[in-house]
C-alpha cells in the first residue's frame, strides 16, 4: 500500500535534516580521528629497516585493530545520516514503501 500525504510535515523535514547533519558529522568525525591515528602510530612516515620490523608489525597491529573500530563507527554514521534521508523524505511526503 502506498501513503502519501497531501501536505508536508516541518518538524519531520527539519528533524531529518538534523540526524541526516549529525550523520555527516559523525562520519567527518570518523575520518579526522582515522586520519589522526594515522600520524601519530607514525605509519604515515615509517620505512621498513631490518632492527625496525618487531616495532613496526606492534604499531601495524594496533593501527588495525584501531581502524576495525573506527570503521564500525563509520558504518554506525552512516547509517544515521541514511536515517535521517529517510525521514526527510517521508516529511514530505515524496516516495513511500508498497506493503
Amino acid at each position: 500500500m502506498l501513503v502519501r500525504r497531501d501536505t508536508a510535515d516541518p518538524p519531520g523535514k527539519w528533524l531529518g535534516l538534523i540526524v541526516f547533519a549529525l550523520g555527516i558529522a559523525l562520519l567527518a568525525f570518523v575520518f579526522y580521528r582515522g586520519f589522526i591515528e594515522l600520524v601519530q602510530t607514525g605509519l604515515l612516515s615509517q620505512t621498513l629497516g631490518g632492527a625496525q620490523n618487531a616495532k613496526i608489525t606492534d604499531t601495524f597491529l594496533i593501527a588495525i585493530a584501531k581502524w576495525l573500530l573506527l570503521f564500525l563507527l563509520a558504518y554506525v554514521s552512516s547509517s544515521i545520516a541514511s536515517r535521517g534521508i529517510a525521514l526527510y523524505q517521508a516529511s514530505r511526503g515524496v516516495g513511500g514503501e508498497e506493503g
